[in-house]
């Protein structure tokens, strides 16, 4: 049996192609795969890497089963506009969300609370009884705290509080924020007019980059720092989980955390992509069009 898997999210996609009887596997990465940011782009990322992926194993798409955990699938109408046009290429498919393929691969399977961190953030949370519960990842308009489009907004909202002072631009990393998108009128209105979330997120690491050498920098990060802990206990409440920080922004945000916080990690067992393997195995009737149980929403 075939199974191509894909892990979708805001900045990148990454897609492999599993033979299962001699598991042997073909991996690519291609650009974004967020149903919400820009769905058209995201089928397109899709298509691409699943026509390479097949061309390489010299397989028909038709012959495989798709696993696909994409950000945004948790919409239900953007979950059945890409199944529409997804699963006629496949001999089963499934969709489910990228936060979803996450958290079965962060612990393989086993009870485990994933924060992911990435042009987002979601939590979800899974329980020996197989009870599913995502927290967060309502999207980038009303939440996200944490994420990285988030705290790029936050630093671009300071930006243009300084644009507007007597003393102009002060900060270390406002000034670098402004070389990317400008310092005045002309230029940062048509940057904000079409800035996507992630041009946004783009930002972030210049905020992590002037810790310690900029006091708007701290201060963001501190921010980031509370949101990303409110986050984590409000989606643990009282299970005993261990907790899995997941996406670009995971390793430089652990070091930040408080003690109580950092005493629950621990590192990913697997990856998305094998979260995704792991949801097919489990199923043994026909995936045409399935969809896997458990609480989710747009992200």
């Amino acid at each position: 049996m075939w199974i191509l898997t894909v892990d979708g999210g805001g900045s990148k996609t990454l897609a492999r192609l599993t033979n299962q009887a001699t598991s042997q596997s073909w991996q690519q990465q291609a650009g974004p795969a967020s149903l919400t940011n820009d769905f058209s782009l995201a089928l397109s990322n899709i298509n691409l890497l699943s026509n390479s992926l097949c061309q390489q194993a010299g397989i028909s798409s038709k012959q495989a089963i798709a696993v696909m955990g994409l950000a945004g699938a948790g919409n239900p109408q953007q979950h059945l506009q890409a199944s529409q046009q997804l699963a006629k290429h496949y001999a089963g498919f499934l969709l489910t969300t990228d936060a979803k393929t996450s958290l079965y691969g962060a612990n393989l399977g086993q009870p485990v609370l994933v924060v992911a961190l990435g042009t987002g953030s979601v939590a979800m949370r899974l329980l020996a009884d197989g009870t599913e519960r995502q927290v967060g990842g309502w999207g980038f308009n009303i939440g996200d705290e944490g994420g990285g489009a988030w705290l790029g907004k936050q630093a671009v909202r300071e930006l243009l509080w300084q644009v507007d002072s007597i003393a102009g631009i002060t900060s270390p990393l406002l000034n670098a924020v402004a070389l990317q998108i400008g310092e005045d009128d002309a230029t940062l209105l048509p940057w904000l007019k079409t800035a996507s979330p992630n041009d946004y997120a783009a930002l972030a690491p210049l905020v992590f980059s002037h810790a310690g050498r900029c006091d708007i920098a701290d201060m963001l990060l501190k921010r980031h720092t509370e949101a990303v802990q409110q986050l984590l206990w409000r989606a643990r409440e009282q299970f005993e989980l261990p907790v899995v920080l997941l996406g670009g922004l995971a390793e430089v945000t652990a070091p930040l955390l408080n003690s109580q916080s950092r005493a629950l990690l621990q590192n990913a067992r697997g990856s998305a992509l094998d979260g995704a393997l792991i949801l097919a195995s489990t199923l043994t009737t026909p995936l045409q069009n399935n969809t896997i149980s458990g609480q989710h929403h747009d992200e």
